[in-house]
């Protein structure tokens, strides 16, 4: 016999309960505390940022009667992610999800989108001073393209506000930090002397102690112990080059190309060309190489430069160069003169051995060596470096045979001090 099966009620009921337990739960992930309905989080951006007007407890609920989770002080920043219908916002607090007052808060203006900075059209070598990144942007933020090698070289074709040079990079337009990176000089004809032949209005001296001279402009330090008194020639051609903002200078400076704060120059010399003979030569050579207290530093009058040298070794060369002009009519020309420990430094890392004294021992760190411009007439069989063999020993200068011409160290320019 067929028979209808009995309908299952505690089934039923059950199902009923489970439909109740659901609805509840799906109630309560939108229900802040007392029946407050929260907004979607769409409602309010994840980047809303709001800041606290009174010390505000943090609730675990959109409620004042939820549990405190703990207290936010004045004037705290915090980002909401949404809120209740009730006005309260949403944040995360110490791990957990946390509502404050709406009433204690005030909501601050999104951050506008930062505008990428100008770019100026320019085309210049310059050489990387360390492995570095090539961004798409001129920003860190930028995405990575790729990285230039150490010392690898490339024209810039724009710098940006902010410094940044721009390049083409596997057929695409990069941007690398200007912080790491130096002019290339190699891409100029060779100076014959730090001033070539820029004229004195170009002439400048550092009015402090411990000057700077950076790379680029607002870029890594190159040199940071130039004494006061450095004479230094402003190359207004590089700065143009460069697009070289207000403020900074390119000059030519200790044998050294590079860029200071206009701020740290000034027209005059301001160091004395006398010597009151306290102190000799013997005693300059038992001091810091390259660390000279700037007591024991004078000008050179005669020349345009008015470079530094030290002081016991200053009357000999004047006899020397009164000796030079009633020969040729004309003073001495001085290249360069006093190096200081950081100019010592920067030359051997860029000049190597075989043409840079090793840091800390060169005449040039007492002032007792010249450069004389690397020209014909003061190179190897040039009139003046004939002149020079034969008759500056007798004024205490003398041109050793480990720089004369077919050595390791040939150079006809450079002249110790030997008394």
């Amino acid at each position: 016999m067929e028979t209808t099966p009995a309908a299952p009620m505690a089934e039923t009921t059950l199902d009923r309960r489970r439909l109740l337990a659901v609805v509840a739960v799906a109630a309560a992930s939108l229900l802040g505390g007392a029946g407050t309905l929260l907004t979607p989080e769409a409602a309010v951006a994840a980047s809303t940022k709001i800041k606290t007007t009174a010390n505000l407890n943090v609730r675990a609920r959109a409620a004042a009667a939820g549990a405190k989770l703990g207290t936010l002080a004045k004037g705290t920043t915090v980002t909401s992610t949404g809120r209740a219908s009730n006005g309260w916002y949403r944040i995360s607090y110490r791990g957990k999800t946390g509502y404050v007052s709406h009433r204690y808060v005030k909501v601050l203006p999104a951050a506008k989108r930062a505008t990428p900075p100008k770019v100026t059209k320019i085309s210049a070598r310059v050489k990387t001073l360390a492995a570095l990144n090539v961004r798409s942007s001129a920003s860190s933020h930028g995405k990575h393209l790729g990285t230039l090698t150490k010392n690898a070289k490339f024209t810039a074709t724009g710098v940006a506000a902010n410094g940044w040079y721009r390049l083409s990079y596997r057929g695409r337009t990069g941007y690398v930090s200007h912080r790491y990176l130096t002019a290339d000089l190699s891409s100029d004809p060779a100076y014959t002397s730090t001033r070539n032949g820029l004229p004195t209005s170009a002439r400048y001296y550092f009015s402090t102690n411990g000057s700077d001279v950076a790379h680029l402009a607002n870029g890594a330090l190159m040199i940071g112990d130039l004494p006061a008194g450095t004479v230094a020639w402003r190359d207004v051609r590089w700065e143009k080059k460069h697009a070289t903002p207000k403020g900074w200078y390119c000059v030519r400076t200790a044998g050294a190309t590079g860029w200071v704060r206009a701020s740290t120059l000034r027209r005059s010399q301001p160091r004395t060309s006398t010597w009151p003979g306290r102190t000799t030569a013997a005693q300059i050579r038992k001091m810091a190489n390259g660390r000279l207290p700037s007591a024991n530093l004078v000008a050179i009058s005669w020349d345009p430069g008015r470079n530094l040298i030290a002081g016991p070794a200053l009357s000999d060369l004047t006899q020397l160069n009164a000796a030079f002009k009633k020969k040729f009519g004309r003073n001495l020309q001085i290249d360069l003169t006093y190096r200081t420990r950081g100019t010592q430094e920067y030359l051997y890392r860029e000049l190597g051995p075989m043409i840079a004294a090793k840091p800390g021992t060169s005449n040039h760190g007492w002032g007792l060596a010249i450069d004389f411009p690397e020209t014909r007439d003061y190179g190897f069989g040039g009139t003046y470096y004939l002149w020079l063999k034969a008759h500056s020993k007798s004024h205490g200068w003398v041109h050793h045979k480990i720089y004369e011409q077919g050595s390791r160290y040939a150079e006809a320019w450079h002249f110790e001090y030997i008394r």
